[in-house]
């Protein structure tokens, strides 16, 4: 990663390569008019174009959400949270 790569990176903790947004778009017609990470977003924007009388709708991204790590207590060594069949142990 060089200077301008850590600069813009906002991961809260996770590394850039592990990042993996989702991508919800608004469209009209095939033209993509917004692209949203959160589908609330996407939600919002396509409903102002809609009551300014732009006849566009959402795309959601359907690819599955990647599973949690789970997080250690360090004075413990056991997980914070019951582990769920969902989650990826360390």
């Amino acid at each position: 990663m060089d200077a301008s790569q850590a600069l813009c990176w906002h991961g809260y903790g996770k590394q850039p390569e592990e990042l993996t947004l989702r991508k919800h778009k608004v469209m009209l017609g095939d033209k993509v008019l917004y692209q949203a990470s959160q589908l609330s977003h996407a939600q919002r924007f396509a409903k102002a174009r809609q009551v300014e009388g732009v006849p566009c709708h959402v795309v959601p991204d359907e690819t599955p959400k990647a599973p949690r790590k789970v997080r250690i207590n360090s004075l413990t060594g056991k997980p914070y949270r019951k582990v769920t069949s969902g989650t990826v142990v360390k």
